[in-house]
Protein backbone atom coordinates (compact mmCIF):
# COMPACT_ATOMS: atom_id res chain seq x y z
CA UNK A 1 0.00 0.00 0.00
CA UNK A 2 1.11 3.85 -0.74
CA UNK A 3 2.08 5.49 2.48
CA UNK A 4 0.98 8.39 1.10
CA UNK A 5 -2.31 7.93 -0.95
CA UNK A 6 -3.56 4.74 0.63
CA UNK A 7 -3.85 2.95 -2.67
CA UNK A 8 -2.83 -0.60 -3.58
CA UNK A 9 0.68 -0.80 -5.55
CA UNK A 10 1.36 -4.01 -8.05
CA UNK A 11 4.23 -4.43 -5.53
CA UNK A 12 1.66 -4.60 -2.51
CA UNK A 13 -1.06 -6.75 -4.36
CA UNK A 14 1.95 -9.23 -5.46
CA UNK A 15 3.70 -9.46 -2.02
CA UNK A 16 0.78 -9.77 -0.57
CA UNK A 17 -0.52 -12.94 -2.71
CA UNK A 18 3.08 -14.40 -2.28
CA UNK A 19 2.84 -14.24 1.73
CA UNK A 20 -0.52 -15.60 1.50
CA UNK A 21 0.79 -18.93 -0.78
CA UNK A 22 4.05 -19.30 1.28
CA UNK A 23 1.81 -19.17 4.35
CA UNK A 24 -1.02 -21.84 3.12
CA UNK A 25 2.11 -23.94 2.33
CA UNK A 26 3.65 -23.63 5.44
CA UNK A 27 0.64 -24.44 7.47
CA UNK A 28 -0.69 -27.39 5.19
CA UNK A 29 2.26 -28.88 4.93
CA UNK A 30 3.80 -28.45 8.31
CA UNK A 31 0.45 -29.31 10.35
CA UNK A 32 0.75 -32.87 9.00
CA UNK A 33 4.61 -32.96 9.24
CA UNK A 34 3.91 -31.64 12.65
CA UNK A 35 1.65 -34.76 13.71
CA UNK A 36 3.76 -37.14 12.25
CA UNK A 37 6.66 -36.10 13.71
CA UNK A 38 4.54 -36.36 17.15
CA UNK A 39 3.74 -39.96 16.23
CA UNK A 40 6.48 -41.36 14.00
CA UNK A 41 10.04 -39.24 14.62
CA UNK A 42 11.17 -36.53 12.78
CA UNK A 43 13.59 -37.96 10.44
CA UNK A 44 10.38 -40.87 9.04
CA UNK A 45 7.64 -37.54 9.08
CA UNK A 46 10.11 -35.91 7.07
CA UNK A 47 10.10 -38.86 4.25
CA UNK A 48 6.40 -39.50 4.53
CA UNK A 49 5.50 -36.21 4.10
CA UNK A 50 8.03 -35.41 1.63
CA UNK A 51 6.41 -38.89 0.00
CA UNK A 52 3.00 -37.42 -0.01
CA UNK A 53 3.49 -34.04 -0.69
CA UNK A 54 5.37 -34.73 -3.91
CA UNK A 55 2.80 -37.64 -5.06
CA UNK A 56 0.11 -35.23 -4.72
CA UNK A 57 1.99 -32.92 -6.90
CA UNK A 58 2.91 -35.68 -9.40
CA UNK A 59 -0.54 -36.47 -9.56
CA UNK A 60 -2.35 -32.86 -9.93
CA UNK A 61 0.16 -31.60 -12.65
CA UNK A 62 0.14 -35.17 -14.43
CA UNK A 63 -4.21 -34.11 -14.78
CA UNK A 64 -3.25 -30.62 -15.90
CA UNK A 65 -1.10 -32.02 -18.46
CA UNK A 66 -4.33 -34.13 -19.80
CA UNK A 67 -6.85 -31.50 -18.96
CA UNK A 68 -5.04 -28.70 -19.61
CA UNK A 69 -7.59 -25.99 -20.28
CA UNK A 70 -8.84 -25.60 -23.85
CA UNK A 71 -11.48 -24.02 -26.30
CA UNK A 72 -12.05 -22.21 -28.84
CA UNK A 73 -9.66 -19.58 -29.87
CA UNK A 74 -10.26 -16.92 -32.11
CA UNK A 75 -8.55 -17.33 -35.75
CA UNK A 76 -7.38 -13.89 -35.57
CA UNK A 77 -5.49 -13.86 -32.13
CA UNK A 78 -1.82 -15.06 -32.05
CA UNK A 79 -1.24 -17.47 -29.03
CA UNK A 80 0.15 -20.90 -27.81
CA UNK A 81 -0.66 -24.15 -29.00
CA UNK A 82 -1.78 -26.92 -27.57
CA UNK A 83 1.59 -27.99 -26.27
CA UNK A 84 3.37 -25.26 -25.81
CA UNK A 85 0.43 -24.55 -22.76
CA UNK A 86 1.18 -27.76 -21.24
CA UNK A 87 5.21 -27.76 -21.46
CA UNK A 88 5.41 -25.87 -17.67
CA UNK A 89 3.02 -28.71 -16.23
CA UNK A 90 5.02 -31.02 -17.87
CA UNK A 91 8.33 -29.82 -16.37
CA UNK A 92 6.77 -29.86 -13.02
CA UNK A 93 5.26 -33.44 -13.77
CA UNK A 94 8.73 -34.55 -13.79
CA UNK A 95 10.24 -32.74 -11.27
CA UNK A 96 8.10 -33.71 -8.81
CA UNK A 97 7.73 -37.31 -10.10
CA UNK A 98 11.71 -37.45 -9.79
CA UNK A 99 11.51 -36.04 -6.34
CA UNK A 100 8.46 -38.87 -5.30
CA UNK A 101 11.11 -41.43 -6.34
CA UNK A 102 13.50 -40.10 -4.66
CA UNK A 103 11.77 -39.79 -1.32
CA UNK A 104 10.46 -43.24 -1.65
CA UNK A 105 13.88 -45.02 -2.16
CA UNK A 106 14.88 -42.77 1.22
CA UNK A 107 11.80 -44.63 2.31
CA UNK A 108 12.99 -47.91 1.58
CA UNK A 109 16.50 -47.24 2.29
CA UNK A 110 15.64 -46.05 6.20
CA UNK A 111 13.24 -49.56 6.45
CA UNK A 112 15.85 -51.36 5.32
CA UNK A 113 18.38 -50.02 7.86
CA UNK A 114 19.37 -52.59 11.03
CA UNK A 115 17.38 -51.13 14.19
CA UNK A 116 20.18 -50.30 16.81
CA UNK A 117 20.46 -52.53 19.85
Amino acid sequence: MDGTTGELTAFSIAARGILIAVVAVVAFIGAGYLLLTTNLGSRLAFLITGAATFGWLTIGSLLFVIYAPRGLRPANLEGLNTFQLRIPSIALTLGSLILFVMFVLALDRYERQPEPE
